[in-house]
């Protein structure tokens, strides 16, 4: 039988009432909020994660193959065909990115040059995007058209009205320096014929147009490429099929899943994550000074106790480990409540979105959840060692 935790049972939940009574059970209640707003707030910036990521998903191929050095190469007919021969690979894509200069009547603004062919609308959600116009890379007479990010739409103020061209300025390969603008650039013209908007990072930095059209303009060779984009089979798995095009494609190349293609962003989101975490913890320490106060007037008014029980045999270990047993049970109760609260108000948003956006402010209506057992592991573990620290403080001035 463990007698100092029955005594602490005893002090928390028993005994007359009376103001360090109250004090000790408000304590509970303190603990449970901070658990609870850690989870709430875990899960909804998982939420807005996994937005991010969806959004991003729709562009981004399962694998992108590029070359280890240098902006452009030309794919080998033979690669193309193995690497199309894998099983689970559904679409090969080729594209060409370049910087450009683009200039919409007297507005001007610096972007890339994307290159695709016709079968890019079919394995990607850039169409569904399009939020006016359409995606269309050619007119009915055959002349190309381009698609164009939202961002880059409004600085170039474009309108969808089929009167004026979009001019493209690139820089002319392998040219001398000069400083006359015919001899250093060269210009293409095409019709604008939808805007898109996926994410800020694409619509302030893409306009889509024929991979042929921008062959001609850039002076790349038939086959010449700047990367190649690979769509996977549902149920296949990426990592593997990675392996077997790297080795098909040899050590000039690289091949990219989504994640290493927008490592930069995840990183940082995860460290964003990492950051609003150890605040939070660093917040709930402060707040830990509730259990300390709680304790310490519990053992002033438990001095009569304590002197009863020295009389009767107890050594200070044994009275400590009443007190300490007394504050960890006010951790341990306070943060499983507050688990349980922060994953009921979680799943209440998840499914019935409660708090939602003002209109037309975001992409979704409500602010998204996606809660993660391992942020409900980390918040418990952090919150009871900081709750069990905290109870051993006051517990230490026992004689």
């Amino acid at each position: 039988m463990n007698l100092p935790l029955l005594i602490a049972k005893r002090y928390l939940f028993g005994g007359k009432r009376n103001l360090v009574n109250i004090i000790t059970k408000i304590s509970i209640f303190g603990v449970a909020g901070m658990t609870a707003a850690l989870i709430v707030i875990l899960s909804v910036f998982n939420g807005f994660d996994m937005v991010v990521s969806s959004l991003l998903n729709q562009v981004d191929p399962d694998l992108k193959i590029e070359p280890a050095k240098g902006k452009s190469f030309v794919i080998d007919s033979l690669k193309k065909q193995q690497i199309l021969n894998i099983k689970g690979v559904k679409y090969f894509v080729e594209n060409i990115e370049e910087t450009a200069l683009f200039q919409y009547e007297k507005h001007q603004n610096i972007s890339v040059l994307k290159g695709v062919d016709s079968n890019y609308v079919h394995c990607n959600g850039v169409a569904d995007a399009t939020f006016a116009g359409a995606f269309m890379l050619r007119d009915q007479f055959n002349e190309p058209m381009c698609i164009i990010g939202s961002d880059i739409a409004g600085k170039l103020n474009v309108v969808l009205n089929g009167f004026h061209y979009l001019k493209i300025y690139v820089p002319i390969r392998n040219s001398r320096i000069t400083l006359i603008p015919e001899e250093a650039f060269r210009s293409a013209l095409a019709m604008p014929s939808g805007i898109f908007h996926i994410h800020q990072d694409y619509d302030s930095k893409f306009v889509y147009v024929p991979i042929d059209f921008a062959r001609q303009l850039l002076g790349y060779a038939k086959n010449e490429v700047s990367s190649i984009e690979i769509f996977v089979d549902e149920g296949f798995n990426t990592d593997n099929l990675a392996s077997e095009i790297s080795d098909i494609m040899g050590n000039d190349f690289t091949v990219k899943n989504r994640y290493q293609q927008q490592d930069l962003l995840y990183k940082i989101m995860k460290s964003e994550k990492l950051s609003i975490f150890v605040m939070l913890m660093f917040i709930f320490i402060i707040a830990s000074f509730n259990i300390i106060g709680a304790l310490t007037m519990l053992i002033i008014d438990k001095k009569g106790d304590i002197e009863t029980l020295s009389h009767i045999g107890a050594d200070s270990v044994f009275i400590r480990r009443v007190f300490v047993g007394t504050g960890r049970l006010i951790t341990l109760i306070g943060s499983v409540s507050g688990i349980l609260v922060g994953l009921a108000l979680c799943l209440i948003q998840k499914y019935f979105g409660v708090i939602e956006f003002p209109d037309g402010s975001f992409i979704i209506d409500t602010y998204p959840v996606d809660i993660r057992f391992w942020d409900v592991v980390a918040t418990f573990v952090g919150v009871t060692i900081v709750g069990f620290i905290a109870a051993i403080i006051p517990a230490r001035r026992i004689r």
